[in-house]
């Protein structure tokens, strides 16, 4: 993951940072520039001005999800007004029960991958077709937990642009546990992300757009 830089003190900044270490400016991460910024107080309390390029002007709030630790994106007046949600976490369908403290620090780990997952589809300029967009196919993600006697443990998997993830993928020790047993050296959230986007992008960009023949003549 690339580091950003204060603009307020030039202070390298990381991806999941809420202030600077430095100056201790609030930041957020605006999407539209995949960036992260710094910022100043807006007029009321949950508004903050970003100092990135062209948005000084512009009020904007965190994420509803800020206030459990879990986002540090930012909401234009445009997107606050459909919804407390940033862009990435729109997509969330269901999140486990935060009131169990477990759920939540599982869940703030889940969430940084994911948001790390969304930085670089901004950055591709892959399309993202939301479920509101498309109910069928569109994009959106269920972090189930098993159910408590064990009796139906949840699948991690993708089917039609319905992403299931375990939460207890974000257990570390049980998830070093099941990479080393089953082989593989690469099990990490970000990876279980990465893989199952792989398959709502074959259904949107190769099945569905016409793409298999091209496919096929490049990869076999």
């Amino acid at each position: 993951m690339k580091l950003f830089s204060c603009e307020c003190c030039a202070q390298p900044l990381f991806f999941e940072n809420t202030r600077c270490e430095s100056c201790h400016h609030a930041v957020g991460y605006l999407h539209k520039v995949a960036d992260l910024t710094a910022l100043n107080p807006g007029q009321e309390p949950d508004l903050w001005l970003p100092m990135e390029p062209g948005f000084e002007s512009v009020p904007h709030r965190y994420c509803a999800n800020h206030a459990h630790d879990a986002c540090n994106w930012l909401l234009s007046p445009e997107e606050s007004a459909r919804g407390p949600l940033c862009y990435a976490c729109q997509f969330n369908r269901t999140i486990p029960d935060l009131a169990d403290p477990r759920n939540l620090e599982r869940w703030r780990k889940i969430e940084i991958a994911k948001h790390r997952l969304f930085h670089a589809l901004i950055r591709l300029r892959l399309p993202i077709v939301s479920r509101l967009q498309d109910p069928e196919n569109g994009l959106a993600f269920d972090f189930l937990e098993d159910a408590p006697d064990g009796s139906a443990p949840v699948m991690t998997g993708h089917s039609d642009g319905l992403i299931t993830l375990a939460i207890r993928e974000a257990d570390d020790a049980q998830r070093e546990r099941l990479r080393v047993e089953m082989g593989e050296y690469y099990r990490t959230l970000l990876g279980h992300f990465r893989h199952e986007i792989g398959h709502y992008y074959w259904n949107l960009l190769i099945r569905d757009g016409g793409r298999i023949e091209r496919c096929r003549a490049v990869f076999g």
